[in-house]
């Protein structure tokens, strides 16, 4: 009798197992199931708009519980396609998807989407795009006289006017169409395919988490692509971006805050970067904030601007750090944003009366090798509201503009700033192909807190009098181990009623010549500034 109920409980046992496994095959083979797009009426041709086919394909997947998408080699073309929960798009080498260039393919209106959508999710989850195929926005760009001034450079713009630039460029040629807009998902992956000529922003996420993007190309026309950021990452959460190699006609990585909602725990690594406008980016978008955030181990080449962090809507960024980045900057044509600058923190109001300032804090550049052609930057406009930067072994080289429209002066420029730390940073210039403008390698004003230790740099043109470093309006200042060029005839200059208690510490040049230390006696008591051998 025991043996017999023995033998029973292990049948029922192994029934229960059974029954478990079956159930988790099942399950697996439907979240494993591909449906093919061709199976559902799309084309792999471009002369026939296959929307409805690839919808119905998604729709299926989804209501069998979810699965893979997959677009076979061929060239396809839509309008509008809305991804849903557990389903992920799978384009083979060879398949490329198009973007219709008829507006009446997309589907309106689409929450938070204030344009046409090629690829669009809302409140989805488990989704993604993968594969080694391409999909290609389709983009046109017209190059006309300048429609309207951008506010925000109006001083570059008229300075562009003034040297003789042409005021003309690229304009989009409608349909204006994002190439993914994800709004309020979550656990989405995107992998190995190309994203092409988007028209405006190529890949924006808005209020998603868990996100790995991987191993991806995304190009737009360094000359044309206007507003074709590469990957726009706006009050996002759990971000990882890695391995992909980013070419664009504006932002390349930027990560905004559009709502109350902050973008944190973020890391970019390993990524070959080339922009018109900035190739790592915080803002200008910033409602909300911004904090732990790494980016890491990158390439930037050929950008109008390397990494930055500009707010003016009142949100606060911390504990942000750039580090093991290469970068070469190259000036672009006066309507991009940037000025061939490594570097570039910017604080201000986007409208003085009504937004609200915000802050910046605990920031690292760490192990940043640069060549420029702009000035690098950390600036407020509304008084001390930056804190505690950092630059570690930051080396920046100088070279002359491509541009008549000369922008131009010291290489490191720092204002209203509390807290800045450079160490074993290193300024070179250009010797033969000089520009006239150049000034010193660092000129600090109205900061407060500041130590440079083991800095090496010399002012722009040898022949100068302009010195090495400004102090002007700054205070509590220890500068160490600072070693410029013989020819340097002002090492240090300190200037301005409100400088004082500044310690220069075993600086050689001073100490053979204290003519080389130019001191505004009118204004600053000599005790505050003491000479350390």
């Amino acid at each position: 009798m025991v043996n017999q109920r023995l033998s029973s409980c292990l049948i029922h046992v192994l029934l229960a197992i059974f029954i478990i496994s079956f159930s988790a095959s099942s399950v697996a083979q439907i979240n494993d199931r591909v449906y093919n797009v061709q199976d559902f009426g799309a084309l792999p041709d471009t002369h026939s708009i296959s929307t409805n086919s690839i919808q119905a394909a998604i729709d299926s997947c989804y209501r069998q519980g979810g699965g893979t998408v997959f677009f076979p080699a061929g060239s396809y073309i839509s309008g509008t396609i809305i991804l849903k929960d557990n389903v992920v798009l799978h384009l083979e080498a060879e398949a490329t998807l198009y973007a219709s260039r008829n507006i009446d393919d997309y589907r309106a209106p689409l929450q938070d989407a204030t344009r046409p959508v090629f690829i669009y999710a809302n409140g989805a989850k488990n989704i993604g795009v993968k594969g080694l195929g391409e999909i290609n926005g389709n983009a046109r760009r017209v190059y006309e006289d300048l429609r309207k001034v951008d506010y925000f450079i109006e001083d570059i713009t008229e300075n562009a006017r003034n040297a003789g630039v042409e005021m003309k460029q690229y304009y989009v040629v409608p349909p204006d169409v994002a190439m993914f807009i994800f709004y309020n998902c979550q656990d989405i992956t995107m992998e190995g395919v190309s994203l092409v000529e988007s028209s405006f922003w190529t890949l924006h996420m808005i209020r998603c988490q868990r996100i790995l993007i991987q191993n991806m190309s995304i190009y737009s026309s360094l000359e044309k692509g206007v507003n074709a950021d590469g990957i726009d990452m706006n009050s996002c959460r759990d971000v990882t971006i890695k391995n992909c190699k980013i070419t664009t006609g504006d932002d390349a990585i930027v990560l905004k805050t559009r709502y109350d909602e902050p973008c944190e725990n973020i890391r970019v690594s390993n990524c070959v970067l080339s922009s018109s406008s900035t190739a790592l980016k915080l803002g200008t978008e910033s409602f909300g904030d911004f904090r732990n955030i790494r980016f890491e181990n990158c390439k930037v080449l050929n950008s109008n601007r390397g990494l930055s962090i500009v707010v003016r809507d009142g949100g606060t960024v911390e504990n942000v750090t750039f580090s093991n980045i290469s970068i070469e900057c190259k000036r672009r044509h006066f309507n991009w944003w940037g000025n061939g600058d490594p570097i570039w923190i910017y604080l201000t109001k986007k409208y003085p009366e009504k937004s609200k300032a915000g802050y910046i804090k605990d920031i690292v550049f760490e192990n940043i090798s640069a060549n420029g052609m702009g000035t690098s930057r950390i600036e407020s406009t509304e008084g001390m509201r930056i804190e505690n930067i950092q630059l570690i072994n930051v080396n920046i080289e100088m070279y002359q503009e491509d541009y008549p429209d000369k922008r131009a002066d010291h290489a490191i420029y720092a204002s209203s700033v509390n807290g800045l730390i450079l160490k074993n940073c290193k300024v070179t210039w250009d010797e033969e192909n000089t520009e006239e403008k150049w000034g010193s390698a660092l000129y600090i004003s109205r900061c407060s807190e500041v130590v440079v230790e083991n800095f090496l740099g010399r002012q722009g043109l040898i022949d100068s009098d302009i010195p090495a470093i400004v102090l002007s309006n700054t205070s509590n200042v220890s500068i160490e181990n600072f070693v410029s060029d013989p020819s340097t005839k002002t090492v240090v200059a300190v200037n301005g009623p409100e400088s004082k208690d500044i310690t220069l510490i075993n600086i050689q040049q001073l100490r053979n010549d204290q003519k080389r230390l130019s001191v505004n006696s009118e204004v600053i008591e000599k005790q505050s500034i003491q000479l350390i051998r």
